[in-house]
């Protein structure tokens, strides 16, 4: 009897085995913090498995700042996940090094007519599309109405207007400032100095990836972030982006760039915020700008369970997921129906979404973002330092860009 009964048991222990080995597994990659919630993520990898009983998701969580090196670090061991979460900043990179398999063949023209062509832009390198939009930023200038109305100052509609209102708000001996400006060497400074040198039509690298960042229009950029400077807050070196809206909920600078986000918290705090767009700049042909910065899902090259993979990409990014993430975390709606949306139809994200259509991204074609981002910000900084002048400081960003594309 006893040995009847031991052998039910280990039929049942295989039986259980086999149905566990039958499973097909897939690794998903995601960054934590910043709103991302290990709760959130797997609530969708759950939801995902319940649709499909045949499916185990093994998520991984690392922090922002640990996730380009944990991505280098697994790809670099052959146990790179099948899905990985990435800043679309860094697709050359990945792409270039064989990491990431382009999605085009995978993309339906129904998933295409979702977004917004500029959003597509993001996650294009050399003609192919390495990744699909999980969460997007644009920027606009918040301002503050009563400062405005104060010092007599109209909305800014190019770059001679927005400097002088910058010098006629800015009075330091009442602690106001003209303009709220980052100029520490952290990531935001270069995409604040970015919203300039898109905005004049200029750029780091062209479509065919040569070094322009010292072209005439990139120079009149950093020149005018400089002159900019002198009516901003004390010690600009020392501001992240990030820390801006300080001053400005305080009440002390008339404007700056940023986040909607950033917008809100400033009305809660009882200041009257009106909105304009990025004005061009003299060389540029279109009116506004903005830098469109975007998160996306990839798939890595060393994937064995690739269909499985893009399944699940399609499900994290189709409209309803889409939706729900832009909704709790406050992104701007990469997907063009979310702007009929009642949340997106309140007053103060029409700016955002309208500068959609005026965007250029963050970092298209540059092949080692890490490195070219400290190139710039020891340019911005010796600029705002008044160490060198625009023209040379770009020059030498310019030397170390060159080969850092080859």
């Amino acid at each position: 009897m006893k040995k009847f009964v031991v052998f039910i048991l280990v039929g049942i222990l295989l039986v259980g085995t086999m149905a566990i080995a039958a499973k097909r597994t897939l690794k998903v990659l995601m960054p934590i913090g910043g709103g991302y919630t290990i709760e959130d993520q797997e609530a969708i990898a759950k939801e995902f498995e319940k649709a499909h009983p045949d499916v185990d998701i093994q998520m991984e969580f690392v922090g922002w700042g640990e996730l380009w090196n944990k991505i280098i670090t697994s790809i670099g061991a052959g146990a790179a996940p099948d899905v990985m979460y990435i800043g679309s900043r860094w697709i050359p990179a990945l792409a270039d090094m064989g990491a990431i398999i382009p999605l085009d063949k995978y993309i339906t023209p129904e998933k295409k007519a979702l977004y917004y062509r500029t959003v597509w832009d993001t996650v294009t390198y050399k003609d192919h599309v390495w990744g699909v939009v999980r969460a997007m930023s644009t920027k606009a200038f918040i301002y503050n109405k009563a400062l405005f109305k104060k010092y007599g100052v109209k909305v800014p509609t190019n770059w001679d207007e927005l400097l002088e209102a910058a010098k006629k708000i800015y009075h330091p001996d009442q602690g106001i400032y003209g303009i709220a400006m980052a100029g520490k060497k952290f990531v935001s400074t270069v995409t604040q100095f970015q919203q300039y040198l898109y905005a004049n039509d200029g750029r780091i690298v062209d479509e065919n990836g040569k070094v322009v960042i010292n072209d005439p229009k990139a120079v009149k950029a950093l020149e005018f972030y400089k002159e900019l400077s002198k009516y901003a807050q004390p010690g600009i070196i020392e501001w992240k982006r990030e820390d801006l809206i300080k001053l400005f909920e305080a009440g002390k600078v008339g404007m700056f760039i940023d986040h909607v986000h950033n917008a809100r918290k400033a009305m809660e705090k009882g200041i009257d915020v009106g909105f304009f767009l990025i004005p061009g700049g003299p060389d540029s042909i279109k009116r506004y700008s903005t830098v469109i910065v975007t998160d996306c899902i990839s798939i890595s090259s060393q994937s064995k369970n690739v269909d499985l993979a893009i399944e699940f990409l399609n499900f994290m990014t189709s409209f309803e997921k889409q939706k729900e993430w832009d909704l709790k975390l406050g992104f701007v709606p990469p997907m063009i129906k979310e702007k009929d949306l009642p949340e997106f139809q309140k007053w103060y994200w029409k700016p955002y979404i309208e500068a959609i259509r005026y965007g250029y991204p963050e970092a298209v074609g540059i092949k080692d973002w890490e490195g070219v981002q400290d190139a710039l910000l020891d340019a911005i900084h010796s600029v705002l330092l008044g160490v060198t002048d625009a023209k040379t400081a770009l020059d030498q960003a310019a030397r170390i860009i060159q080969i850092l594309q080859r």
